[in-house]
């Protein structure tokens, strides 16, 4: 009976093997090596369980469209709320999570239909105040662009009276943050901003305001052509809420630990890791994951969401600012300054 016995298991290999091509074991174990290699969730999983579970729930998929519920399924594993999955043409984040809508106020809701503008005026004819949108332009002349939009707004509510800013970043939900530092550099001063850790803590990443540009781990990623002036000693009022989220995140935490300045308002959306894409095999496969923490110029680590430290829940009225709390509340703040 041996005989047959061996003759059996040969048949059962060729014939896992017929059902697997190697290509697609292959997608998916490189697919669990970069999760687990790059991820800043990694050390929530165990892998050797884990890669057991999918090399069952997959071992008869013949393709990678085939092999991609095992993949989700140790993507939501991660927990990984900021990233996700692309599949040809569908993009997959953890069902788990989603945007807390709840938390906007009607006001809000109804501000940002409008679309992503850039809005400015003055407040109580002293204060400059600009709103910053969510910008999701990534060629060098989107970002330019963009960028010098965010100054030259800026720079037409500055008068010789000016005695602080007001930053609203209730309505960004993120994009790109180059820009968005550029265009505020001469607020923000020279200096690093912002460092970013993976999950050992130790620094991956730096942002520099130098002579208005931004570098980024030593790539100047956005420059302004022009500003009006230095800024860097104004106070500054920075206005929070649910719907900050990632680089408007980003771009509040920025201003952490700058003198003079503070965060009013509410908890931010809570998407405060900094994401990288990897290609995996296929045509457009591939996945975006968190891969470290964003912390401020002093190294502290933002691993849930930004909170203000002048807390305001509710009192949204966006563009009828002499009866917004928040808008209030920071008044008062630059009052004291």
């Amino acid at each position: 009976m041996k005989p047959i016995v061996v003759i059996l298991f040969v048949l059962h290999s060729l014939h896992a093997r017929a059902q697997q091509p190697d290509s697609v074991r292959i997608f998916i174990d490189s697919a669990l090596h970069t999760m687990q290699k790059h991820s800043a969730f990694a050390g929530r999983v165990n892998w050797k369980k884990m890669t057991g579970n999918v090399h069952r729930m997959t071992k008869n998929a013949r393709t990678y469209k085939e092999a991609a519920p095992g993949i989700k399924y140790a993507f939501n594993a991660l927990g990984d709320k900021h990233g996700w999955l692309v599949f040809g043409e569908e993009d997959y984040h953890n069902p788990a999570f989603s945007p807390d809508t709840g938390r906007v106020s009607a006001d809000i809701k109804q501000a940002a239909s409008k679309g992503a503008k850039i809005y400015c005026g003055t407040v109580n004819d002293r204060y400059a105040y600009i709103s910053i949108p969510f910008f999701g332009g990534q060629t060098a002349d989107q970002v330019t662009r963009f960028a010098q939009r965010i100054q030259d707004s800026l720079c037409k509510v500055i008068t010789p009276s000016t005695r602080g800013i007001i930053i609203d970043l209730r309505l960004n939900a993120g994009g790109n943050i180059a820009p968005m530092l550029a265009g505020l550099s001469n607020v923000l001063g020279n200096g690093d901003v912002s460092i970013s850790t993976d999950k050992k803590g130790n620094i991956t990443g730096r942002t520099t305001v130098q002579n208005n540009s931004i570098i980024m781990d030593g790539v100047t990623r956005a420059s302004l052509a022009n500003n009006c002036g230095d800024l860097s000693k104004m106070p500054v009022a920075v206005i929070i809420g649910p719907v900050t989220g990632s680089s408007g995140e980003g771009l509040a935490i920025s201003f952490t630990g700058r003198d003079k300045s503070i965060l009013v308002g509410e908890a931010s959306g809570g998407y405060t890791t900094a994401n990288d894409g990897f290609l995996l095999a296929g045509d457009n496969y591939g996945m975006v994951l968190a891969v470290s923490y964003m912390t401020d110029r002093y190294g502290k680590p933002y691993q849930e969401n930004v909170r203000p430290v002048i807390e305001i829940n509710g009192g949204d009225n966006f563009f009828d600012h002499a009866h917004d709390q928040k808008i209030q509340a920071a008044v008062a703040w630059l009052d004291k300054q």
